[in-house]
């Protein structure tokens, strides 16, 4: 088992965002080792496009690791992590001294994995736009017929992961997350229709200068 750690000079967990260094512990024999240790590249970033390109730097360094420890991951870079499939554990301390409950950890989240059912497919209910890349969805449709889930289930998975230019959501009302979780993920919106009972909200990626 590997797990990624994001640490200071003295092995303790940092910030992503703090200099310092992002180091790969291996479990061999009952031991943690070093494999590799790099400097940490994130916290030099400035603006949300830069984070995202840090951090996908670091995640191809990383290699077959899929799991981040750190004291601190916010923002786009938690988003571009977990977009990667990564498991982020924040905690504070010595590395050394919080490998083995992370483990246990990892081994309890594959565990309640095994144990889920098939995940939402968002794809089957994604209508093209006319240019390529584009695309709409009809949010009350989804959920009429999955009523267990909420427009975030829905929706923040794809727009973490999914490869479009603009996607037309077709609601009821403006989701309230759209206004407090959107920018901080890198995205912007904008109505273009507003009926009583129907609207369509555009999210686009943001434009940086």
């Amino acid at each position: 088992m590997k797990i990624a750690v994001v640490e200071n000079e003295n092995q303790k967990a940092s910030s992503i965002f703090e200099p310092g260094f992002i180091a790969i512990y291996e479990e061999d024999g009952g031991e943690w080792k070093v494999l590799t240790r790099f400097e940490n590249q994130v916290c030099n970033a400035k603006g949300m496009a830069a984070v995202r390109t840090a951090v996908a730097d670091t995640i191809k360094q990383l290699g077959d690791v899929k799991a981040i420890v750190a004291s601190e991951i916010p923002g786009i870079a938690s988003g571009t992590f977990q977009a990667a499939r990564f498991d982020i554990f924040i905690v504070e301390g010595n590395v050394p001294d919080l490998l083995d409950s992370i483990k246990k950890e990892m081994l309890e989240t594959i565990e309640e994995r095994q144990k889920e059912p098939p995940k939402f497919d968002i794809m089957q209910f994604l209508e093209p736009g006319v240019n390529k890349g584009d695309f709409s969805i009809n949010i009350e449709d989804v959920m009429f017929k999955n009523p267990d889930l909420t427009s975030k289930k829905i929706l923040i998975p794809y727009l973490e992961n999914g490869e479009f230019n603009r996607l037309d959501v077709i609601c009821g009302h403006i989701p309230k997350w759209f206004i407090t979780n959107l920018g901080a993920m890198g995205f912007e919106y904008e109505i273009v229709t507003d009926l009583p009972n129907r609207k369509t909200v555009r999210v686009m990626r943001m434009q940086t200068p």
